[in-house]
């Protein structure tokens, strides 16, 4: 079933594509700053997650002490998660139609939530940058981490 499911999201590469991108741009279309939310949205809940974790509940979370309280501010699956029962039915003009390839509408839905969770990361990154002058070399990890996603 995997395998017929990878099949089907390569025959149908252009489409699901087409289906992200206009996914992700129609997140923010007709909003004031547009696609640039993309940067703003992760950069907003950095600063208040940081506020919050670090200054309100004075939170010692174990390992992340020497993280800081940005270690808070990467968030991939709860994207993904709480839109997937409307996958299918949020779509019903491409339901109705038999030859639409249903099984890409998850890969859609997770390239969205892919592009977004990297501009959250450029954005964790560029402020790990700017308040600890440096990157950790734990970071050569994240390939792999990323990676690990992937299957």
């Amino acid at each position: 079933m995997i395998l017929r499911f990878h099949e089907s999201l390569w025959r149908h590469r252009d489409l699901w594509w087409q289906l992200t991108e206009r996914e992700v741009l129609g997140r923010y279309r007709g909003s004031l700053l547009g696609v640039g939310w993309t940067v703003l949205q992760p950069l907003t809940m950095l600063v208040v997650y940081t506020f919050v974790f670090s200054q309100v509940f004075r939170a010692r979370w174990g390992n992340l002490e020497g993280v800081g309280p940005l270690g808070f501010a990467i968030n991939l699956f709860s994207e993904y998660a709480s839109r997937a029962p409307l996958l299918v039915t949020g779509q019903p003009n491409y339901v109705k139609k038999v030859v639409f390839p249903l099984e890409i509408l998850s890969a859609v839905s997770v390239g969205n939530a892919i592009f977004h969770a990297l501009a959250s990361l450029v954005v964790l990154l560029v402020a790990m940058l700017v308040v600890f002058r440096g990157l950790p070399a734990s970071l050569l990890w994240l390939p792999l981490l990323l990676g690990s996603l992937a299957r």
